[in-house]
C-alpha cells in the first residue's frame, strides 16, 4: 500500500509527532511506500519530510502521488474536507478535543496549521479512525458517535530488546518526562516534594522534557518553583540517549496527569524497568492496573511507598513493569494500523 502521512507541526517534540515518526518508519519496514508531509519539522527527529507552505498545497501533492490512504497524524477534519474525493482518509485521534488550548495560546495553534474545530460533516469523510486507548475510544464514541480501532502507541526501538532494563535499584529519585504544559502537572510534583522528604530526606526530582512554544509561561513558572523548593533538576530538550539514561537514575516514574489518554513516556520508563505511579483515570490502564491512584493523596502515598520499598520487592516489581510493555513495538503498531484499514 502507498501512504501519505500528514502532521501539521513536526517541529514540536510531543507524543503525536513521535507516533507519526514511528509509524512512518514502521510502514516502510513492512514494505509499504510512505511519504511524510508537514508544514515544518525538527531535523533531530525527521530527516526526509516533504515540507509544504499552505494547507492547499496538500491537494496537488496527493493528486500527484495517488496514495491508497492519506493518514492524518492528528485529529483535524479540515484536512479530510480539503482532500474530499481524492483519497481514502485515516485519522489517528489522541483525544476528540484539544485540551491544552487556551484563549491566550489559540493563535499559536492556528499558526501551526491547527483548525481545532471538528465538523461532523467533515468527520464523515474520514474512512477509518484509530485511537490510542480504550478510554479514548469511549470518548470518541460518546462525543462523535463513531467506532474506532485501538492501536496503542509504540516505543522507539532502543527501548526494546536486551540490556534495556536496569539491573540494580536506583537511589530514591523521582522522574517525570514530557512536554512542559499545565495538564502534565509538573508543578504538582514539585509541590509534593516537601511531603515526601519527611520520610525520605534524600528524595530528588528530575523533570525532563521539551519546551512547548504554546506554553512558555508555564515552563518559566516551573523553573521558579524548582529554585524555591530545591532538589529539583530540570532538563530541557534532552537527546534520546540522555532521556534513556535519565530513566535509569530514578526509582519511580511519577505521572500526575489526570485523564491521560495513553502516555508513551511512562511506557518508556516501564521498558527500563522503572515502576510507574499514575493518577487515574488513565488510558494507561490498558497496559497495567498497578499503582493507579484515585486521588492526589493516594498518588503521594504510592510514590512514597516505592521510594521506601525493599530492594528485593522493587526488583520484582521492576520485572513486572518491564514485561508489560514488550508488545509496544513499531512493527506491531504498523501491523495494527494496516490491519485496521482492511
Amino acid at each position: 500500500m502507498k501512504f501519505v502521512l500528514f502532521h501539521p507541526h513536526l517541529d514540536v517534540k510531543g507524543g503525536s509527532e513521535r507516533l507519526t515518526k514511528i509509524l512512518y518508519e514502521g510502514l516502510k519496514e513492512l514494505g509499504h511506500e510512505a511519504l511524510l508531509v508537514s508544514f515544518r519539522a525538527d531535523p533531530d527527529w525527521f530527516e526526509d519530510v516533504i515540507e509544504i507552505g499552505d494547507p492547499e498545497d496538500l491537494r496537488p501533492l496527493v493528486a500527484k502521488e495517488a496514495p491508497d490512504y492519506v493518514f492524518l497524524g492528528i485529529s483535524e477534519t479540515h484536512y479530510a474536507a480539503l482532500l474530499k474525493g481524492m483519497a481514502k482518509i485515516a485519522m489517528y485521534v489522541h483525544f476528540p478535543l484539544e485540551e491544552e488550548v487556551e484563549e491566550e495560546n489559540l493563535g499559536d495553534y492556528e499558526r501551526r496549521g491547527r483548525f481545532l474545530f471538528t465538523s461532523l460533516d467533515e468527520l464523515a469523510l474520514v474512512d477509518r479512525l484509530f485511537v490510542n486507548s480504550r478510554r479514548t475510544a469511549m470518548a470518541v464514541k460518546l462525543v462523535w458517535g463513531r467506532d474506532a480501532v485501538v492501536a496503542h502507541p509504540p516505543l522507539e526501538p532502543w527501548f526494546l530488546g536486551d540490556g534495556v532494563k536496569v539491573k540494580e535499584p536506583p537511589p530514591p529519585h523521582i522522574i517525570c518526562t514530557g512536554r512542559f504544559t499545565p495538564l502534565k502537572r509538573q508543578d504538582f510534583l514539585i509541590f509534593i516534594m516537601e511531603f515526601l522528604r519527611k520520610d525520605v530526606p534524600e528524595a530528588r526530582l528530575t523533570l525532563a522534557g521539551f519546551p512547548d512554544p504554546r506554553h512558555r509561561a508555564y515552563l518559566e513558572e516551573i523553573k521558579g518553583l524548582a529554585k524555591r523548593v530545591g532538589g529539583v533538576e530540570i532538563v530541557e530538550s534532552p537527546s534520546d540517549q540522555e532521556l534513556f539514561d535519565l530513566y535509569g537514575t530514578a526509582r519511580v516514574y511519577a505521572h500526575p496527569r489526570i485523564g491521560e489518554h495513553f502516555g508513551i513516556s511512562p511506557c518508556e520508563a516501564m521498558a527500563r524497568g522503572i515502576p510507574v505511579v499514575m493518577r487515574g483515570p488513565t488510558g494507561l490502564s490498558d497496559v497495567t492496573e498497578r499503582f493507579i491512584a484515585k486521588s492526589d493523596w493516594e498518588f503521594v502515598e504510592q510514590v512514597g511507598r516505592l521510594l521506601t520499598m525493599s530492594d528485593g520487592d522493587w526488583l520484582a516489581l521492576s520485572e513486572e513493569f518491564h514485561r508489560k510493555v514488550q508488545g509496544l513495538t513499531p512493527r506491531n503498531f504498523a501491523f495494527a494500523i494496516v490491519g485496521g484499514l482492511k
